[in-house]
């Protein structure tokens, strides 16, 4: 299997898995001062928002490992794991900000 792996990885047969790796991987550096900011507790995201992209991404991410798209698996992993830390530090946020109300 990571034969297989490095293979697709140095052949440029699958064009469409390099496109779509490239604007998932760029959707997700492109999130990383928003994870800052969260991380830090300065903002809070919509939980449905995250939730639901975080669902989505892993569905993508099962979707391009049976299809072969490794790149395009790697790409949107990462891009999940930066939506899912936004939701569960949102979450964190919340609970913080309910404890300093009351």
């Amino acid at each position: 299997m990571f034969q297989e792996i490095l293979v697709n990885l140095i052949s440029f047969d699958k064009w469409q898995d390099i496109v779509i790796a490239t604007v998932s991987l760029m959707f997700g550096v492109i999130l990383l001062p928003q994870l800052r900011d969260v991380w830090h507790g300065k903002t809070i995201l919509n939980l449905y928002t995250a939730s639901l992209t975080t669902f989505g991404l892993f569905i993508l991410v099962i979707t391009f490992f049976t299809m072969g798209f490794w790149i395009s698996f790697i790409a949107d992993f990462f891009s999940g794991i930066i939506w899912f830390l936004l939701f569960f530090l949102s979450v964190r946020n919340i609970k913080k900000k309910k404890l300093v109300l009351q």
